[in-house]
């Protein structure tokens, strides 16, 4: 491939650099200061062979996971009033109700949790 021929921007060749002609390893010489406030080359740097700006979208979604722990912890808040003022009958205490409706309450408020986050996410 010839430096003549367009290259894509993905190109194999394009993404390593090209060994450079047959540099000199001295240092260049010092040259004199100049009182003008323009620069030596008044031309751009172009920019390196096999760079290209593609434009990307983000895809904003919800965190699934913070979404279902807030629908456990309601259900835990939830079970723990309900176990505090519910008064224990048939044997059980308040601590083993608490238990119970955790365990059934959270898998619930999980869900529920996860249902709101896919809501949320259509919605967008």
């Amino acid at each position: 491939m010839t430096d003549a021929e367009p290259r894509s921007p993905l190109d194999a060749e394009a993404l390593h650099d090209e060994p450079a002609a047959e540099t000199d390893p001295r240092p260049d010489p010092v040259e004199p200061a100049t009182t003008s406030a323009e620069p030596a080359s008044a031309e751009p740097e172009p920019e390196p062979e096999g760079t290209a700006f593609v434009q990307v979208t983000r895809r904003r979604a919800p965190r699934y996971r913070a979404f279902v722990l807030t629908g456990i912890g309601v259900a835990a808040l939830v079970s723990l009033v309900i176990a505090v003022v519910t008064p224990s009958a048939d044997g059980y205490s308040s601590r083993q109700l608490f238990g119970f409706l955790l365990v059934s309450l959270g898998a619930v408020g999980a869900i529920l949790g996860g249902l709101v986050a896919v809501l949320a996410e259509r919605r967008r």
